[in-house]
């Protein structure tokens, strides 16, 4: 499983989704932060190569720190998918992880392997070329990063929303919103640079105008 950019820098976000999951009697056994290499997202993305978006998802993925795990359990890809909820945002239940906190579409806070040869061909490629490894301390990793971000009660995920929507529906292709979309970005985002909150910014303003422009088509 992988925090994207979009749920790790939102500290509070990050610690509630991992709360969520564990709290359903998952075990961690891989944790890390880290930024993403690009050869690294191209592989991990390359079922998509040939798609229109595949670039996107390269530039989503690399463009601030993400949060890998390996979790185990019983049923823990059900479990993990029905937590998060539907891929879009918007057909995601409201009360799953993606409906509370994702931001529109494929800016969906996470990445869950859909099956167990899907999570084993991720889990080499992450543990080969992301430095990912299986520790007796990832458990304890885990919980103490929730319990230093889940105190914080800043969540601008309805703010990001709002600003994301209203330029799409109101076909505002202004370099402006990445300066709101950076603010707003950057109330809970402890320990991140701000280089990687406004490149995280400009994604999701790439996100938007191919938005409008699919719209207006």
């Amino acid at each position: 499983m992988i925090i994207k950019p979009d749920g790790t820098v939102r500290r509070h976000v990050s610690a509630i989704v991992l709360k969520t999951l564990l709290d359903q009697g998952l075990r961690v056994k891989a944790f890390k932060e880290m930024s993403v290499p690009r050869s690294l997202a191209e592989k991990h993305y390359a079922v998509h190569k040939e798609r229109p978006f595949f670039q996107w998802l390269v530039d989503f993925l690399t463009s601030a720190p993400v949060i890998v795990m390996i979790l185990e359990g019983e049923d823990a890809i059900e479990k993990i998918r029905n937590a998060l909820g539907k891929t879009f945002v918007q057909d995601a239940d409201p009360t799953s992880l993606r409906g509370k906190y994702g931001i529109w579409k494929g800016v969906n806070i996470a990445h869950a392997s859909d099956a167990p040869e899907t999570a084993k061909n991720e889990i080499a490629l992450w543990t080969s070329e992301g430095g990912l490894e299986v520790s007796s301390d990832a458990q304890a990793l885990a919980s103490q990063y929730i319990e230093h971000y889940i105190k914080s009660d800043i969540d601008m995920t309805m703010k990001i929303r709002k600003t994301v929507v209203d330029a799409i529906e109101s076909n505002n292709t202004s370099e402006g919103t990445i300066d709101i979309l950076t603010e707003l970005l950057g109330k809970d985002s402890n320990g991140i640079n701000q280089s990687d909150i406004r490149t995280l910014a400009k994604v999701i303003h790439d996100f938007i105008l191919e938005e409008i422009s699919n719209k207006n088509k």
